[in-house]
């Protein structure tokens, strides 16, 4: 029953996989990325940026954008960008070398707040995620999807393993982000907290406490927990429980389409009318967002 429940799993995660490149690319791919309706500007601030003829660094690199050279943004693939130099030289760039570039057009702001726009405007988000229930250990996975900028519908099924019973919980919520990118940013060069939401050059040491990179968020989830015994248990019987999941957690954008996740979670087992159980449930893992 085990093996067919969590081959029917990675079956959809697989598929959930595919769905998402899909979706990625269709949110990313072939929309231009601009600042009151011109295509985003970077300065080259560095010896030379290389230009790939694709994306990825599999394909040839064909130019070398030199230091001052203007580089204008086109579209979007995963982590990579097609530009295209103020002498009309066509390439793709990774991420990487963008970032810390300063947005010609725009405000001054670093080219890592567009990264962190994607961040916040992503739709889809999957994630692993492993801890403890209790004193025993889970890991489960999850696929959100968000309705709105502060909204998100997240179903999760784990498991979770002790010396006397093995367990398989399935879920699925609604989470709020009430404070999501709602505090300043803190520079320690200056000592000064900040009133725009983003880094610059002299912010790096200041990334881990930058609002935008940080979404907390509230959540209520409904499911079910099936606990099965191990064969050395005389007597026991497989139990199937409702369960309510009250959660806390926040998501750290890392770099890429990668978060950072920890929640802790306190699990309501609905054992008979009479009767609750509580459980701690905490959980670490990566997710991607698209």
């Amino acid at each position: 029953m085990y093996v067919k429940l969590w081959v029917l799993i990675l079956s959809l995660l697989g598929s959930s996989v595919a769905q998402a490149s899909s979706l990625f690319d269709w949110f990313n791919d072939g929309s231009e990325l601009t600042t009151e309706n011109t295509l985003v500007q970077l300065k080259v601030e560095r010896t030379y940026i290389d230009l790939y003829t694709g994306p990825s660094y599999g394909f040839p690199r064909h130019y070398s954008a030199k230091s001052g050279e203007v580089l204008s943004i086109k579209r979007r693939r995963t982590s990579w960008y097609k530009v295209i130099t103020d002498s009309g030289v066509e390439g793709w760039v990774e991420e990487d070398q963008l970032a810390g570039l300063k947005v010609l057009n725009g405000r001054g702001e670093d080219f890592q707040k567009a990264v962190l726009d994607d961040f916040h405007n992503s739709r889809l988000e999957m994630s692993v995620l492993a801890g403890g229930l209790s004193d025993d250990f889970q890991f489960n996975v999850r696929l959100g999807w968000k309705v709105s900028e502060f909204i998100e519908i997240e179903g999760l099924a784990g498991k979770s393993f002790s010396d006397f019973s093995d367990s398989i919980f399935y879920a699925i919520g609604i989470q709020g982000k009430p404070l999501r990118g709602r505090w300043f940013s803190f520079d320690w060069t200056q000592g000064t907290w900040l009133d725009q939401p983003w880094l610059n050059e002299n912010m790096y040491a200041s990334a881990l406490l930058d609002s935008r990179r940080w979404e907390p968020y509230v959540g209520l989830a409904l499911g079910r927990l099936e606990n099965d015994p191990n064969d050395t248990v005389i007597g026991a019987q497989i139990t199937e429980d409702d369960i309510t999941l009250a959660q806390l957690g926040a998501r750290y954008y890392i770099t890429r389409n990668f978060v950072f996740r920890a929640e802790y979670a306190r699990m309501l087992l609905h054992v008979d009318d009479d009767r609750r159980d509580d459980l701690d449930m905490l959980s670490f893992g990566i997710g991607a967002f698209f």
